[in-house]
């Protein structure tokens, strides 16, 4: 990419403007900014499909990227040696974006029958981004985020939901504080190797929670509590458990299944 010819090239990681982007790899300073960086040639496009007007667009001299069409954003390009400082990936593509953060969904009315998927203590970010992509995919209505989880905008989380964040409606909750609510739904599923109903031979077609526990220590006691079912996925050869970000993908899947029927 060769910037314009008025463009200004950022050369030094002492420029205000580089020193912030890369502050937002911290998750204090993305509160503050209430803004996150989404990297790489299809996440952007995914933003500007979505209609987000990014705070800024970066883009490394010496990229393939190329800014077509009227940007509503500022472009800045920025020397690549420079531009490599502002991520934690061994390849860049050579563009990000920084981003405001979404405007959390309200909770959906259980009577339009919704699935929602509960994250619960899921600290891993790739398994978190795992779950954000399967649930856009599975067409899930709703992804509740608990108070002990990975932060959601987590660089690693937004590249691998790869565009998830844009496409499944999500909040932030305490979900202790949401037991009246969960009580309404005909099935709230936990997921747990030691649980006593299949994934499969439960009905998910009716209004259902579904709550995905923590890769380290299980489902949260709220977890437990808010349950009414358990279910488990069977497995075979010795295999004792799988990670939050395949068996939530399972049972999501399982549920989409049901739901086209």
């Amino acid at each position: 990419m060769t910037p314009r010819s008025d463009s200004e090239v950022l050369t030094s990681l002492a420029n205000p403007t580089i020193k912030r982007v890369r502050s937002l790899q911290q998750r204090k300073f993305r509160t503050q900014e209430r803004a996150f960086v989404v990297e790489g040639v299809r996440a952007v496009e995914d933003v500007l499909a979505a209609c987000i007007i990014p705070h800024a667009l970066y883009v490394s001299l010496g990229s393939e990227y190329s800014v077509t069409g009227d940007m509503d954003a500022p472009v800045r390009y920025v020397n690549a040696d420079v531009f490599r400082q502002l991520t934690d990936v061994a390849h860049p593509q050579g563009v990000l974006a920084v981003v405001p953060m979404l405007d959390e969904s309200e909770l959906p009315a259980i009577s339009s029958s919704p699935l929602v998927v509960v994250l619960d203590a899921i600290r891993d970010p790739g398994n978190m981004g795992t779950l954000f992509r399967s649930a856009a995919g599975a067409g899930v209505d709703h992804l509740i985020i608990g108070a002990e989880c990975v932060d959601p905008y987590n660089p690693k989380v937004v590249r691998s939901a790869m565009g998830a964040h844009f496409r499944v409606p999500f909040s932030r909750h305490d979900i202790g504080q949401l037991s009246d609510w969960f009580e309404e739904f005909p099935l709230v599923a936990l997921a747990d190797a030691g649980g006593n109903a299949l994934y499969d031979s439960v009905r998910w077609q009716n209004a259902s929670v579904m709550i995905i526990g923590g890769e380290a220590f299980g489902p949260s006691n709220d977890a437990r509590q808010i349950a009414n079912t358990v279910v488990s996925i069977p497995l075979l050869n010795g295999v004792e458990s799988l990670n939050a970000g395949v068996a939530g993908s399972l049972l999501m899947f399982e549920a989409a299944r049901q739901r086209r029927i």
